[in-house]
């Protein structure tokens, strides 16, 4: 009896062993990643740094199930020369809109609305909106001539930047948006979406696509329907399950310590601060009353990483359901029509980027961008940047802190290097 005792207990340790092997096999190692393209990148960000165009930046690359290559690089403030940290916080600017896009699909996952809804169900300051066809001078007066819009703004086109909304970024309306919202920082979201509703848009809606402020009217679709102030319901429904605690749209006294510099170039390329990393931050000190679901969050890399992964994951997160597989699939698909292509891309005539409810998406292997097809992406105008590949179940997050977003190199390169580390 003891012999057998003793064989069963053999072959139960040798069996539970090789699962332990083959289980280990399967993960992903560092060896599977072009290691010189990372230090390629770390090198770039050290560069940066040492150019005067950043104080310091954080990035990750995540693969199948564990992180592959990170680093935490130079610092948080120059003046203080306090080391940037893992766990510091960063103003994510657009990189709020996945959330705040899965925020109003939860709505349609509770039968509450359809995306294919008038905004004017909900928001009835925007109905019947007209089109800018021109703007005149009459007696040094400027005067917009406009036609009624034919097509009504639906819920979809609020989340693809498809709805018209004239926009800072482009010369068409930035004078006048940027009269409009010169303060909108001290107003509410009820505020903001009656003051845009007042603004022609600058063509039909869902028959072009231009970057513009639809998630900020997605957030306050979503206080009306659910009853809730906007950051309440992202807390229950996304960021407290998630235990994404360091996500915020404002912080606390508390929270100083941890927040990094945001920096601006002058006119002479020098590095400026633009929004300190203390108590006397706007985030900490200011009005606290827009939540902006375009951009208004601040985050960590590894908050924001626990998003990426659920949204990879089909909207699991660890063992509990944030929402549906069947509504993240519709952020990861292209909800665009094919003949529209980004703003950024259109002028090479080339339609390689569509749009989900949240991401752009590459419809093919980039020819724009070294991004690869089906891979999810977005940015923010504070130099933060990610993407999401299915393909590879691989996921890029590089974070630093500077407005002049264009004019930093690895801002712009990361995709580069991180496509050749995988």
């Amino acid at each position: 009896m003891k012999n057998i005792f003793f064989l069963i207990t053999l072959l139960t340790t040798t069996f539970l062993s090789a699962q332990k092997s083959k289980s280990k096999s399967l993960m992903v190692s560092k060896t599977e990643i072009n290691t010189a393209a990372i230090d390629s990148f770390e090198n770039a960000i050290k560069i940066d740094i040492s150019n005067k165009l950043i104080a310091g930046g954080t990035y990750l690359l995540y693969k199948k199930g564990e992180i592959v290559a990170t680093n935490v690089i130079g610092e948080s403030d120059i003046n203080t020369h306090t080391p940037l940290k893992r766990n510091n916080i960063f103003r994510m600017a657009s990189m709020t809109k996945p959330i705040s896009t899965l925020g109003l699909l939860l709505l349609q996952e509770d039968g509450l609305i359809n995306m294919n809804d008038r905004l004017d169900k909900y928001l009835p300051e925007f109905k019947d909106p007209v089109v800018l066809e021109r703007t005149d001078t009459l007696n040094g007066i400027v005067v917009l001539r406009t036609h009624p819009a034919k097509n009504p703004i639906l819920l979809r086109h609020i989340l693809t930047h498809t709805a018209g909304f004239p926009t800072s970024f482009t010369a068409t309306q930035r004078d006048l948006v940027n009269l409009t919202f010169k303060d909108a920082s001290k107003h509410d979201l009820t505020h903001y979406s009656q003051e845009l509703a007042k603004l022609p848009l600058s063509f039909e809606p869902g028959e072009n696509w231009e970057y513009g402020p639809g998630i900020n009217i997605t957030a306050r679709v979503i206080e009306k329907v659910s009853g809730m102030k906007f950051n309440d319901f992202l807390k229950k429904r996304i960021l407290e399950p998630m235990q994404m605690n360091d996500t915020k749209f404002f912080l606390d006294s508390a929270d100083a310590p941890r927040l990094t510099t945001l920096y601006s170039l002058d006119e002479n390329g020098k590095m400026v601060m633009a929004d300190p990393g203390t108590v006397s931050s706007k985030l900490i000190s200011g009005p606290k009353v827009f939540y902006s679901g375009s951009g208004g969050i601040n985050s960590t890399i590894d908050d924001y990483l626990k998003f990426c992964i659920m949204i990879l994951k089909d909207g699991m997160h660890e063992n509990k359901m944030i929402a549906k597989p069947s509504t993240i699939a519709l952020m990861k698909m292209d909800q665009i029509p094919s003949y529209i292509t980004l703003s950024s891309a259109a002028a090479s005539g080339i339609l390689d980027k569509g749009f989900t409810f949240g991401y752009q998406i590459m419809r093919t292997d980039g020819t724009t961008s070294p991004l690869t097809e089906k891979c999810l992406s977005w940015a923010g105008s504070y130099s933060t940047t990610f993407f999401i590949d299915p393909k590879r179940e691989a996921i890029g997050i590089y974070l630093t802190q500077n407005d002049k977003y264009n004019q930093i190199p690895t801002w712009q390169s990361f995709y580069k290097w991180m496509m050749k580390a995988l």
